[in-house]
């Protein structure tokens, strides 16, 4: 993850839980796989202010929640301070060995998905299990159709994930998506909210331009109720089988 987006990620800390209507309902959706048993040491990548560590609470064997961003660290240990909360890149995880990584709304930044998964690999226990949720490919079409294409991060399907976590040597159990879609009252209200969760580190377009792809974004995308945006949902449960 670039040093621009940890940057953004740390001035969305503070507002992060009012604008993550979607990253909630990704989590939610991701708890509905968590294990019935709750056994072995875990390690949750991506963790940001404790929306998906509120799960995990009570678990057993200890949960350490960790965070790029050590302004998303501090919120969490608020948040959330029954998890030990560490700054940790999720390339670079902490020495296991853990039974279990969770991950929910922080992959679809790692720049080399394959390199995040090969060293999540070596600090799980045999037989150590990764369950994760991303936004995946086709994410915020509506958006790319009107600003030519550009997007903060690259979108990658369902399976391209798959690839990576082979390749990593990370056996799929399970894998699901799911298109979702979202109404915001209006198109600056949408883009406020990739802005409160820093989800649009840097500001790409002029101001004319800007007001332009809204006024287009509200005359092509509207719905009852506001405009509408498309996400998609993946999650999948893997393991490392020696």
């Amino acid at each position: 993850m670039s040093a621009r987006v940890t940057t953004s990620f740390d001035r969305a800390a503070t507002a992060y839980e009012k604008h993550a209507r979607v990253q909630r309902a990704l989590v939610d959706w991701l708890a509905e796989w968590l294990p019935a048993e709750r056994t072995g040491r875990a390690l949750e990548a991506g963790a940001g202010p404790g929306l998906f560590t509120r799960k995990l609470a009570g678990w057993p064997g200890g949960v350490t929640a960790t965070d790029i961003s050590a302004a998303m660290c501090a919120a969490g240990r608020v948040a959330v301070p029954q998890a030990e909360w560490r700054v940790m890149a999720a390339e670079e995880p902490l020495t296991g060995p853990w039974h279990w990584i969770f991950s929910s709304g922080m992959l679809q930044w790692a720049r080399s998905p394959e390199q995040v998964f090969a060293a999540w690999r070596a600090q799980l226990a045999p037989g150590g299990r990764v369950l994760a949720g991303l936004f995946a490919a086709e994410s915020l079409p509506e958006l790319r159709k009107l600003s030519g294409g550009e997007d903060p991060l690259t979108w990658r399907p369902p399976s391209a994930w798959r690839v990576s976590l082979a390749q990593a040597g990370l056996k799929i159990l399970r894998d699901d998506s799911e298109p979702r879609v979202f109404v915001y009252e209006s198109a600056r209200e949408f883009l406020r909210t990739l802005h409160g969760v820093g989800a649009a580190p840097s500001q790409r377009f002029a101001p004319g331009r800007m007001r332009q792809l809204l006024r287009d974004y509200e005359a092509r995308f509207s719905v009852t109720g506001g405009v509408r945006a498309t996400w998609t949902f993946y999650r999948f449960e893997a393991e490392r089988t020696s």
